[in-house]
């Protein structure tokens, strides 16, 4: 162990015990868990009367306050774009849509301000927020990725009036990663309600959690080392397919697999320890997004990504699968096959 990373170690241990025993001023370490692993994920300072709670559904929030303030962690937007035309005419083909990266404050004005327009909410302000996009590289940075890229962050904070006395701040935090010949882009919401007397305090209280939130070390090497295991594991599945005679799209295919994974995770991870409802909302969008399906394999309960599509999927005991379009087709009456396979259907 790092002297660097006994030092983290032990500061957080620190916070953790000050959380429990010393409430200092009105500001207070909530702590979050990561309910994977049942350990501390983070510990963000609020107000003492806020309460992170744990949502139901996605209409529930996150975390409540005094005086009518609601948070609601929200999933945003996942893309991918490519200058690359065989990329191109690969998710053409597929009838997947590509979207080039634009800026925080493009989100606000094409995304945003449409859909809340329609939904009764009036424009009020923007703004910079450079130090939550500082944070949310900081945590970016301490975790593993399988494949080397270049990542951008970017925030701004939008104001909204409902006409009824409600104030909506919504927070944009995009990341944007490129490498491999392509460009992966994601960005989530952050929403405060409240009042318009309280919004400002409690946007303020907010952000200020948000920017000094402390991550617990010890949950960090474990999600690095659970992300390793994952990738090697996907790199022996890619080099088996290697021998299937589809080695420009299966070389593709990985490297968007193993690329998205870890972005997605990473950034997502905290929302789907408080909102279960939303992971497997995200996880149905993603392979959309990359054409694929997820089946287990009966040998040894794993979760495999396939390409979606097919009317069958065989699948060995070493991972490896096979797809047809032929509802007929069975590889285990084939006289040339030398292993078994078992049919398996995708789960989403």
């Amino acid at each position: 162990m790092d002297i660097q990373t006994t030092l983290q170690r032990l500061a957080f241990t620190f916070l953790l015990v000050l959380s429990v025993n010393v409430h200092a001023g009105k500001t207070i370490m909530h702590t979050v868990m990561d309910t994977q692993r049942n350990m501390v994920m983070y510990q963000i300072p609020l107000p003492a009367d806020w309460k992170i709670t744990t949502p139901k559904s996605v209409e529930e929030p996150n975390i409540i306050g005094p005086n009518g303030i609601k948070v609601y962690y929200r999933s945003g937007g996942s893309y991918v774009f490519s200058h690359d035309p065989y990329m191109q005419q690969i998710y053409a083909q597929t009838g997947q849509q590509m979207r080039q990266p634009i800026s925080a404050h493009l989100i606000v004005e094409q995304d945003l301000k449409p859909t809340l327009s329609q939904h009764g909410l009036t424009f009020v302000s923007m703004q910079p927020l450079p130090e939550v996009a500082q944070r949310s590289q900081a945590y970016s940075n301490k975790l593993y990725k399988s494949v080397s890229s270049q990542q951008y962050f970017e925030a701004v904070g939008s104001e909204w009036n409902d006409g009824k006395g409600n104030t909506a701040f919504i927070i944009v935090d995009q990341m944007i990663s490129e490498g491999q010949g392509s460009i992966f882009w994601y960005y989530s919401l952050k929403v405060v309600e409240a009042p318009k007397q309280h919004i400002e305090e409690a946007k303020k209280a907010f952000i200020y959690g948000i920017v000094n939130t402390q991550d617990n070390p010890e949950q960090i090497q474990a999600y690095n080392l659970s992300e390793q295991q994952k990738s090697a594991q996907s790199w022996q599945q890619h080099n088996a397919r290697m021998q299937q005679n589809q080695q420009n799209f299966e070389r593709q295919q990985a490297l968007h697999r193993s690329t998205t994974e870890a972005i997605n995770r990473s950034i997502n991870e905290t929302y789907r320890t408080q909102d279960a409802a939303s992971d497997r909302i995200q996880d149905k969008q993603v392979n959309v997004i990359h054409g694929e399906s997820t089946v287990t394999n009966s040998y040894d309960g794993e979760q495999y990504q396939v390409e979606s599509g097919a009317d069958q999927y065989w699948i060995n005991n070493d991972g490896e699968y096979i797809y047809s379009e032929d509802p007929s087709y069975n590889p285990n009456a084939d006289p040339d096959n030398y292993k078994e396979w078992q049919q398996v259907e995708p789960e989403y």
